[in-house]
């Protein structure tokens, strides 16, 4: 079942962090967008948080799934669910490092193609190097999905 929470957003910072590991930027985002939970049992265990850029165009800040539910669908379930939610918007963003290859492949797959990319966000804005399927993150790519309403 997925839920928004209302409560308490800023206890998730620290989580979320396992996806974005930049809390200044985690609280910020929570702060001012909505979080999202995919619930077992009664206990969430993947994560969305978007954030309204403006009238036409909702961006997705932070998807995290717990490592033991994932490969499940569920970051899927919720990037759907919020797209459902948000059916008024005509452009979806969404972003990832460079080294992201698994993410890259999963919103292709949902019909986001590549829009831009901002050069050295992870050096500029990180305070330690992040690493993952054998390279650095270095840039920040986003995605993009568009709709006629």
């Amino acid at each position: 079942m997925i839920q928004e929470i209302l409560e308490n957003k800023q206890d998730y910072a620290s989580l979320l962090c396992e996806s974005d590991p930049n809390i200044n930027l985690v609280e910020n985002y929570l702060r001012d967008g909505r979080l999202f939970a995919y619930f077992e049992n009664n206990e969430p265990i993947s994560f969305i948080v978007v954030k309204e850029t403006n009238d036409t165009t909702l961006e997705i800040k932070n998807v995290l799934t717990l490592e033991k539910y994932r490969g499940r669908g569920l970051a899927k379930a919720l990037i759907q669910y919020v797209e459902n939610l948000y059916k008024n918007k005509t452009t979806y963003l969404i972003g990832t490092a460079n080294s992201s290859i698994t993410n890259m492949l999963i919103y292709t797959k949902l019909g986001y193609t590549y829009s831009h990319k901002i050069e050295n966000y992870f050096i500029d804005y990180y305070p330690q190097e992040i690493y993952e399927n054998g390279m650095q993150a270095v840039d920040l790519m986003y995605f993009k999905k568009s709709l006629s309403n």
